[in-house]
């Protein structure tokens, strides 16, 4: 089906596009003089003395309602543009479930990446968690079950919060190698498939190297210091025992010091680890592995392109133990292809059995480039939503009864059923890491293949972001003009 938009001013696209699409996902949006629409969506905004008002419609086969409504114009400045994005949010939303009778999305009008920013930006205004609650359902329009986890996870993750605000030169380190042993079949990452270990890595660690030499002199420079190091890709353990070594022990000479409170190494696939590898990264420092099934039925890891079997798990996860390692992540994903409630629980009650430390617990996302979004299409994203809901509801349980909290969160675009991603821990267990990147309130220096960095202005809270190219041909090749970009953006903080 396709959606005509008829807006006044054009501009309101942008406020209400994410919203439109939640309520019909996978339909495609019209605008302009194109005639081709089934359903029209009508919405018009304006100021008329101290007021602003907003008129909508929806029409089309099996509907045909309207609304008006009149509120105080906001005062003058960057935030009044907010009030005035978000009054049009919260009516397009009223008038998108007044359309289809029902509660469109758990989260409201929330559909950015990280919610739980909302709830400590609200609490720094100094609202108790009675109000934020109030807040969440009467301004956003979340739900009371989505807004007491929203308030549980700010108030799990809130001393990490408030403790980097203490540290204005301390900042994450991120190392991307993006390289994995084969293509999972919701992955669209490009390139990064290992085929030939000579001609792949060698020429990606020399870049690598190069940036690393280089930002670890500018930070010394500025004097900025590295509170937390995570090792992702990819997944950073195909690399051989000897270049696994060299790659720390540049690490240690570079970037760890005194300060280095965490070290955390994706290994999401057991096939790409072995106990003398689990060893090293022991001796090297690092106190966290993430091992990740992704799901415990061993037909859907043949199904989602897993070159590993359930014994592999369980082995890797046992060898990790008897190294050292003080802390297990493990992934989960709800929606994937084949799975049901029932296949879900099997997964959760397999998992807590390897008494994991922390657990992440993905919602899946038909990411575009995927095989999953080329085989099944983003317009099939609402299907099955009612069991993906009980899905999360159902190991959200399970955890909590076994002990875990959910300490962070966060949604993507095309997630399944408009929920969320959200990591468990044991108490005294939480990713500082995690907290401190998913808030957004402390520096990210992202280095290597697709590594994201995060410049956190500590004088106006402003934050300017900065990607490395996802291909390691295109990050090889670029190398000198990243270091110069991050190494401007770094002093422009200093």
């Amino acid at each position: 089906m396709a959606i005509k938009l008829q807006l006044h001013p054009e501009e309101l696209y942008d406020n209400i596009h994410e919203l439109v699409r939640m309520a019909y996902p996978g339909q495609e949006l019209l605008r302009g003089d194109d005639e081709r629409g089934e359903l029209e969506i009508f919405l018009e905004r304006f100021i008329k003395g101290n007021s602003v008002y907003l008129r909508g419609s929806i029409k089309g086969p099996e509907v045909d309602i309207a609304r008006e409504d009149s509120y105080p114009q906001p005062e003058a400045g960057e935030e009044s543009r907010r009030q005035l994005s978000r009054l049009t949010r919260r009516f397009i939303y009223d008038l998108l479930a007044a359309g289809q009778d029902k509660e469109l999305n758990s989260y409201g009008i929330l559909t950015g990446m990280r919610p739980v920013k909302l709830v400590h930006r609200l609490l720094d205004q100094g609202l108790d968690q009675e109000r934020v609650l109030e807040s969440l359902g009467a301004d956003f329009r979340v739900n009371a079950a989505k807004a007491r986890l929203l308030t549980e996870v700010a108030s799990h993750n809130r001393p990490a919060v408030a403790s980097s605000r203490l540290e204005p030169r301390a900042l994450a380190l991120y190392v991307g190698i993006p390289y994995c042993p084969s293509r999972c079949y919701y992955c669209s990452f490009p390139g990064g498939i290992l085929r030939d270990y000579e001609q792949d890595i060698k020429p990606f660690l020399a870049a690598l190297y190069c940036e690393m030499e280089h930002m670890a002199a500018v930070l010394k420079d500025l004097g900025f210091w590295v509170q937390s190091i995570y090792l992702g890709g990819g997944t950073p353990t195909v690399l051989s025992y000897g270049d696994l070594a060299d790659l720390f022990e540049r690490l240690h000479r570079l970037f760890i010091g005194p300060g280095t409170e965490e070290i955390t190494v994706e290994a999401g696939r057991p096939d790409t680890l072995t106990p003398e590898k689990l060893v090293l990264l022991k001796q090297a420092g690092v106190e966290r592995v993430c091992i990740n099934p992704q799901t415990m039925n061993e037909t859907t890891l043949h199904a989602i392109g897993r070159n590993h079997d359930l014994k592999g798990v369980v082995q890797s996860l046992e060898w990790a133990r008897k190294a050292g390692i003080k802390t297990i992540n493990m992934d989960l994903i709800i929606g994937l292809p084949g799975e049901g409630l029932e296949d879900n629980r099997h997964t959760a009650e397999e998992i807590l059995r390897l008494k994991p430390e922390n657990l992440t617990v993905h919602t899946l996302a038909v990411k575009r480039g995927s095989t999953l979004a080329r085989m099944e299409g983003l317009s099939r994203l609402g299907e099955k939503e009612e069991e993906v809901h009980r899905s999360v509801d159902l190991m959200a349980e399970l955890f909590k009864k076994a002990g875990y909290q959910p300490y962070y969160l966060y949604r993507q675009k095309y997630i399944k059923a408009s929920l969320e991603n959200i990591g468990y821990s044991l108490p005294g267990f939480f990713s500082v890491y995690n907290i401190r990147i998913m808030e957004e309130c402390q520096t990210l220096l992202g280095l290597g293949g697709g590594a994201g960095s995060k410049f956190f202005n500590w004088k106006d809270g402003s934050l300017a972001s900065f990607y490395n190219p996802k291909n390691p041909s295109s990050y090889c090749a670029s190398i000198q003009r990243l270091i110069a970009a991050k190494v401007d953006k770094l002093r422009a903080l200093h």
